[in-house]
């Protein structure tokens, strides 16, 4: 089978010749550290590495790079913004560099053996807003002209000319954690309880953002695309952040129109990625339209990868689940291996599977044990 072909047969819970392989999107990539020590590994150069996210610090991969791997999926993004606001602001002091977002949040990231750059909690520019300060807040410009220029091209040439599933990585910085990002989080979730009715607003205002995003860009590439990402960290380590039903009241609503819309708008499976113990929403993710749960993080509370096959196999799609938290920068070659294993043997059957890491892979996480997860696949992926 090409790529493309192995990609859909999967997804359509249907076993195709091989465990399809997927690396490269906003959460299954690739941190530069890493990065760079796994091109020097393989003898491919280093000298040209541009980031495509600085917050997470990852870079745009090298199609040589993935040819090597032996990725199946290749991605369709939004081109650059022009808009004033959407341009990122830089600064730094003696200690940090810092960055501020299209939505006023600013981020910072240690001088000194820093990796990425994290939110600063008491500059989030609606820590102390109003539902009346919202509407005078100087919100991005979702239909900014930049977004689609030149995408079109590139997503016709990636579906008529290259063999390659085509996935639109189309998340308009996940509209849902953008809201907490803004307002802070322990603000936020108390604000579910406290002051409800801001949570409401924000939270309108930001769907009805993502949404109109999603208009322009879907109306260019949607005919071209065989998967659409989205996503939100609705779970921690030991369950969801919020109770089912609070889930209920405030976000699924709002997902449904998003993940709707995204139905009206092209035939390509609806991939969300949510980190975590999400095993208790997944009934409701699935009722809403998800064909696709990523990253399966399995060191969460609850997602043993046998049992959600088990209860979930025949109405969503597994993508991720190579353990990031503990076997991959800690474990041996063979634990590695050992790990590739037991994700193919728990959730590859009937189909419904796309290996790749849990979430990004890390900059701790050592060459060897990479390519050992690849040679993994090519060992065990074979149906």
């Amino acid at each position: 089978m090409k790529p493309r072909e192995r990609v859909v047969t999967s997804l359509n819970h249907e076993e195709p010749d091989r465990v399809p392989l997927d690396f490269g999107s906003w959460v299954t990539s690739i941190h530069k550290g890493a990065y760079t020590n796994l091109l020097s590994f393989l003898g491919l150069e280093t000298s040209n590495i541009k980031l495509k996210d600085w917050i997470q610090q990852l870079p745009y991969l090298d199609e040589k790079f993935l040819e090597r791997l032996g990725v199946d999926t290749r991605y369709s993004r939004p081109g650059a913004p022009e808009g004033k606001s959407w341009q990122l602001k830089r600064d730094e002091d003696e200690t940090h560099y810092y960055i501020t977002d299209g939505w006023g949040v600013k981020r910072a990231m240690p001088k000194d053996g820093g990796l990425y750059y994290d939110i600063v909690v008491h500059e989030c520019p609606l820590r102390n807003a109003t539902v009346e300060d919202l509407e005078e807040y100087n919100w991005p410009d979702p239909a900014d002209p930049g977004f689609t220029r030149g995408i079109i091209e590139k997503a016709k040439k990636l579906r008529e000319e290259t063999d390659y599933a085509v996935v639109g990585d189309f998340n308009f910085e996940s509209w849902y954690e953008n809201c907490w990002y803004m307002r802070g989080f322990e603000q936020w979730y108390k604000n579910f309880y406290r002051n409800p009715e801001f949570v409401e607003a924000l939270l309108d205002i930001t769907a009805e953002l993502h949404m109109q995003f999603l208009v322009k860009i879907l109306d260019a590439v949607g005919e071209y695309l065989d998967v659409v990402m989205q996503g939100d960290d609705l779970a921690i380590q030991d369950g969801p952040v919020m109770s089912p039903e609070m889930y209920r009241k405030f976000i699924k609503p709002r997902q449904a129109k998003i993940f709707d819309l995204i139905k009206q708008k092209t035939d390509a499976k609806l991939f969300y990625h949510c980190c975590g113990s999400v095993r208790t929403l997944i009934p409701d993710l699935i009722e809403i339209g998800v064909d696709i749960i990523n990253p399966v993080q399995v060191s969460a509370k609850g997602m043993d990868t046998k049992e959600l096959k088990e209860e979930f196999g025949n109405k969503i799609c597994f993508w991720g689940a190579v353990d990031t938290q503990h076997v991959l920068p800690y474990g041996s070659q063979k634990e590695v291996k050992e790990e590739v294993k037991k994700r193919i043997d728990d959730l590859a059957p009937g189909g419904g599977y796309i290996l790749t890491s849990v979430h990004n892979v890390q900059s701790d996480v050592p060459p060897e044990n990479i390519m050992a997860m690849c040679e993994a696949l090519q060992n065990y992926r074979k149906y």
